[in-house]
């Protein structure tokens, strides 16, 4: 159970603390969500399908590297004549 006591130093606590938070609604320092007056930043963000796209090539390009380190120069043109 607070007391009024409890009350006030939480209160002051929480004011102390306000140049160090930052709104989940403007993204600006210094005052609560609740608080906030100003309107709502759009942060773009990529899509999941974007980010799955992405992180498959970047796997499919590494592997494609450590094929080519794999073989040697002279393996790969014997190689291509063979194809």
């Amino acid at each position: 159970m607070a007391t009024p006591m409890h009350r006030l130093i939480a209160r002051r606590q929480a004011e102390a603390n306000k140049q160090h938070v930052r709104c989940q609604k403007c993204l600006e320092f210094g005052h609560w969500t609740y608080e906030c007056t100003g309107k709502r930043k759009y942060l773009h963000r990529p899509s999941r399908t974007a980010e799955l796209k992405k992180a498959l090539k970047e796997k499919e390009s590494r592997l494609l590297l450590q094929q080519r380190s794999f073989f040697s120069p002279l393996c790969l043109s014997a190689l291509e004549k063979l194809m």
